[in-house]
């Protein structure tokens, strides 16, 4: 049989790109043509898999339509045979540029290489390629330096904490070598839950597929090994964050879930940091349901979480979770969005206090305002979006820099820009790193 009769005619560029290497700052639509044209599907073969009309992806592919939802991006890889995250785009780059206090900005990634050789060396490798003890680690300068990462972390500057998590790591390892009685074991134990989920979480940010994972299931593994419930129960907020991230929808809801629900049988009596950390368990459970399409079930997480805030009845930030009534009215919004209904987003930001948030928990504020610029860009209103964007900037600017979903963001707009802001648009396209 003609293949072409099954497949269709191949694009006259398949051969080409077939001998191509995809540029990692590829968009999620190129990322399918690419593919697409690898497994020699045309477009009407691919578009019928997927349920779609075949004018639909070839507007993903030229960049006509936009897609950021993972749920369909998990389908089109499914149709495709790959693994889900050859779609989406990869790790970003270093790209120095200077921020508006004379701080050096967007250098994070050039640390990875030193990240990764420091989580391959001090990990069971090491008395293979017999690493020598060093000298006594100082538990409370580490503790001060985890405490630091976490505030970078939540106030998005990773090009100062990066140089430091090789370090971090050096010492966390050391701390359990040296540890000489039960009681010093298991607090070297939880310094290093907390060095490798907070740097599962700056290597997320950067884009990075594998490592975080890695950092993840350490974070976990040492976590258990203290015997701590609300460590543990940490280790899997952090778990399913790359579990979705990865692409595992299910497991990305499940784990959350299990931990909340062994939380729950403790519940009585429960203080403010168990109450968080349940609520945070059940938002990233929330979270995942809403991204497998089950709103039932994100509603039903809602409300209980809801319920938890109640009960706190404050915003806290217990184990740099951020947990509280204003967190829980960000992600609303964030749920609102994933569902399907950006007019109900932009709607509900208008009761978002805010004010509320304290500067050190600035993720959470350009988060929102990145969700809400996504919203208004969804309907076509530019205008707004690009001054969301412009407040996100003044608030956390590497995030921007290092969030995807502004990147698609600023090149769709400047595929359709407006003479209205054209000025706006280029200057911020610039400094994220997106090419006009």
């Amino acid at each position: 049989m003609n293949p072409n009769v099954l497949f269709g005619e191949p694009d006259r560029t398949h051969r080409t790109l077939i001998g191509m290497r995809l540029d990692d700052e590829a968009t999620v639509g190129e990322r399918i043509a690419y593919f697409r044209r690898r497994r020699g599907y045309s477009q009407a073969v691919l578009s019928g898999l997927l349920g779609r009309s075949e004018e639909w992806l070839s507007q993903i592919e030229r960049g006509a339509r936009d897609l950021d939802k993972l749920s369909t991006i998990l389908r089109v890889a499914e149709a495709l045979k790959l693994e889900p995250t050859k779609l989406l785009p990869g790790p970003f780059h270093s790209t120095p540029r200077l921020g508006a206090n004379g701080a050096t900005l967007g250098t994070a990634p050039e640390v990875v290489p030193a990240i990764e050789t420091a989580m391959l060396r001090y990990d069971g490798i090491a008395s293979l390629i017999g690493v020598p003890d060093r000298g006594p680690v100082n538990t409370d300068e580490l503790r001060r330096s985890i405490s630091f990462a976490f505030v970078c972390s939540q106030t998005e500057q990773w090009s100062r904490m990066a140089p430091l998590v090789p370090e971090m790591i050096t010492d966390s390892y050391h701390a359990v070598r040296q540890a000489d009685s039960d009681a010093s074991k298991r607090e070297a134990k939880t310094l290093e839950a907390l060095v490798y989920r907070v740097t599962s979480g700056m290597l997320d940010r950067l884009g990075e597929t594998r490592l975080p994972w890695v950092a993840a299931e350490r974070s976990m593994a040492a976590a258990e090994q203290t015997g701590d419930p609300l460590l543990i129960a940490g280790g899997a907020w952090r778990l399913a964050v790359v579990l979705r991230h990865a692409g595992r929808l299910a497991e990305s809801t499940d784990v959350p879930i299990a931990a909340a629900d062994a939380l729950r049988r403790n519940d009585k009596n429960a203080s403010p940091e168990h109450l968080s950390m349940y609520g945070s368990l059940l938002l990233k459970g929330a979270v995942g349901a809403a991204t497998m399409n089950d709103h039932s079930a994100a509603r039903d997480y809602l409300r209980e979480i809801e319920r938890t805030a109640e009960r706190i009845g404050q915003d806290r930030n217990d184990f740099w979770l951020a947990f509280g009534p204003t967190n829980v009215a960000i992600h609303r919004v964030w749920l609102a969005l994933e569902m399907g209904d950006p007019s109900r987003a932009i709607d509900l930001s208008d009761s978002v206090p805010m004010g509320r948030l304290p500067p050190e928990l600035a993720e959470r504020r350009t988060s929102h305002l990145i969700t809400v610029a996504w919203s208004f860009y969804l309907r076509r209103k530019y205008r707004e979006a690009l001054d969301l964007l412009k407040e996100a900037k003044e608030v956390a600017p590497e995030q921007l820099i290092f969030t995807s979903r502004v990147h698609s963001m600023l090149r769709g707009i400047l595929q359709r820009e407006r003479r209205s802001i054209k000025t706006d648009l280029r200057e911020l396209s610039d400094f994220v790193g997106v090419a006009a």
